[in-house]
C-alpha cells in the first residue's frame, strides 16, 4: 500500500466530516422519512464498513469498538448478520454523537497502521470502502436537505453564497448531437460496481441539448405558463404521478414572494 493510498484514505474520511459542520447534535440524530437516515448513522455506518471487512479479517488481535456496533450500523448487508431496522434508525438517540466520533477514530488510527504495514490484500477492499463512504456524503447531504425542508425557520447547512443576476443567463441555444453507436459501462481496469459492467455496445438516436442548465427564472416561466397542468407537455407515466402526487412545482421550491 503506497502513501498516496493513507492520504486517500484521509482525505474521504475528512471531507465526510466537514460536511457536517454547520450540524448540531439534534441534526444529526433525526429521521426525516423512512428512506433517509440520519446523518449521525452515516457517520457511524461507513466507519462500520471498515472495521467489519477490513479490520477485523486483517488487523491482528482487532479488538471492536462496541460489538452492538455490528448489529446498530449494517445496512443491508444480509451475509453479514441482522440489523437495526431502517425506518427506525432516528431513535437510536444511543449511543451518544461522542461515542460515534470516537468510534471513527478508533477506525481511523487502525486503518492507518494496516496501511503502513503495507498489506496487500486490502487494496481493492480500501478502494471500495472510500467508494462506497463517497456515496454516503451524497446520501448524506441529500437527507439533510430533506430533514431541514421541514422546519419552518428555513435553515440552510451551508452559508449562503451570492448568486449571478437573473438576467445574466445566457439566451438558450441548442447543441445537435448525431447519435449512432456509442460504447457505455466502465473502462477496463479502473474501478467499477458490477452494475457499470460489463461496457458495451448501444445505439442512440439523434438528439439536441441546451448549451446550459435551466435556471430558476425559467422555471418559474413554466410553473406560471400551467406547465404543471398540461399533459402536453409530460409523458404519460410523468403526467400519472404528477397529478396523483398534485405537484404544483419541484421539490423544496419555495415562492418567495408568497411569504
Amino acid at each position: 500500500m503506497t502513501p498516496s493510498a493513507e492520504k486517500w484514505y484521509q482525505q474521504v474520511r475528512q471531507q465526510t466530516l466537514a460536511l457536517t459542520e454547520g450540524l448540531s447534535a439534534e441534526d444529526m440524530v433525526v429521521q426525516s422519512m423512512p428512506d433517509a437516515s440520519p446523518a449521525k448513522w452515516h457517520l457511524a455506518h461507513t466507519s462500520w464498513f471498515f472495521e467489519h471487512f477490513i479490520l477485523q479479517p486483517y488487523f491482528q488481535n482487532y479488538q471492536c469498538f462496541n460489538h452492538h456496533y455490528q448489529y446498530l450500523f449494517n445496512s443491508y448487508y444480509d451475509t453479514v448478520g441482522s440489523r437495526h431496522a431502517r425506518p427506525q434508525r432516528g431513535l437510536l438517540s444511543r449511543p451518544p454523537l461522542s461515542d460515534i466520533m470516537q468510534y471513527r477514530q478508533h477506525v481511523d488510527s487502525h486503518i492507518s497502521i494496516l496501511l503502513r504495514q503495507q498489506h496487500p490484500a486490502i487494496t481493492d477492499l480500501l478502494t471500495i470502502g472510500l467508494h462506497h463512504e463517497m456515496q454516503h456524503q451524497e446520501l448524506l447531504l441529500t437527507d439533510i436537505l430533506h430533514l431541514l425542508s421541514h422546519n419552518p425557520l428555513a435553515p440552510a447547512l451551508l452559508a449562503a453564497q451570492s448568486q449571478p443576476s437573473l438576467n445574466a443567463a445566457a439566451a438558450v441555444s441548442m447543441i445537435c448531437f448525431d447519435g449512432g453507436m456509442a460504447k457505455i459501462g466502465a473502462e477496463a481496469g479502473s474501478f467499477s460496481y458490477d452494475c457499470e459492467n460489463p461496457r458495451h455496445s448501444v445505439y442512440l438516436a439523434p438528439f439536441k441539448l441546451a448549451h446550459r442548465p435551466v435556471t430558476n427564472a425559467e422555471w418559474q416561466d413554466f410553473i406560471s405558463d400551467g406547465g404543471y397542468q398540461n399533459p402536453l407537455l409530460w409523458l404519460s407515466d410523468g403526467w400519472h404521478y404528477c397529478q396523483s402526487a398534485n405537484w404544483q412545482a419541484p421539490l423544496y421550491w419555495r415562492n418567495l414572494d408568497q411569504q
